[in-house]
């Protein structure tokens, strides 16, 4: 027992603990002052050393009791490391559907959607927004709403805290503020009909 504990112990000390994956972010959707829906990404390690993010938007607006418009858009990721595996994406905006899917091959990644086709350089992320490292000035990135490659312009400013915001010019046009761990705590935009929105950690 003691010989097969010795030839044990190497293996034990060598394995690497697994990372926990990151907690759940969760925010309520302020438009005009008014909560109208919420936002959700949770994660969870697959195997490979690859992290799933899911994201969940939902919104109603109802005016006089009757609701006017219904937004749900949920996008699944996989990350292995600093590089997107794969992606699914699907969209619901009053009706009207969207899709995207994208996958890593070739040294490549492979983009599907409502939008059409393209091929990216293998470090292209979707505009998410959980994810810090992916707005950084000339990564190529993508909308994950319609599978679009979108070129914004980008400007960060460090905040106060040790976090940090970045602004995004171009389409809705969007601010978003990180803590100092890099954890997503901040959202605006302008939406379709050129109300204010704002997000408020749930």
């Amino acid at each position: 027992m003691r010989r097969r504990a010795a030839l044990l112990l190497p293996a034990v000390l060598m394995a690497r603990p697994v990372k926990a994956a990151p907690a759940a972010v969760n925010f309520r959707l302020i438009r005009n002052g008014t909560a109208v829906g919420t936002h959700q990404v949770t994660f969870r390690n697959l195997d490979g050393g690859v992290l799933e993010a899911r994201s969940l938007v939902r919104v109603e607006v109802k005016l006089i009791g009757i609701t006017v418009y219904r937004y749900s858009h949920e996008t699944v990721e996989a990350w292995r490391g600093d590089r997107l595996v794969s992606l699914g994406s699907r969209l619901d905006r009053n009706g009207t559907p969207g899709f995207s899917e994208a996958r890593a091959e070739g040294g490549q990644l492979l983009l599907r959607g409502s939008a059409g086709e393209a091929r990216l350089p293998a470090e292209a992320a979707p505009l998410t927004w959980w994810r810090r490292a992916t707005l950084t000035e000339g990564g190529p990135l993508f909308d994950p709403r319609q599978g679009r490659p979108v070129s914004p312009q980008l400007s960060r400013a460090a905040l106060p805290d040790g976090g940090l915001r970045v602004v995004l010019v171009g389409g809705e046009g969007a601010e978003i503020a990180y803590d100092a761990a890099g954890t997503w705590v901040g959202f605006a935009t302008t939406g379709e009909d050129g109300s204010a929105v704002r997000y408020e950690r749930a």
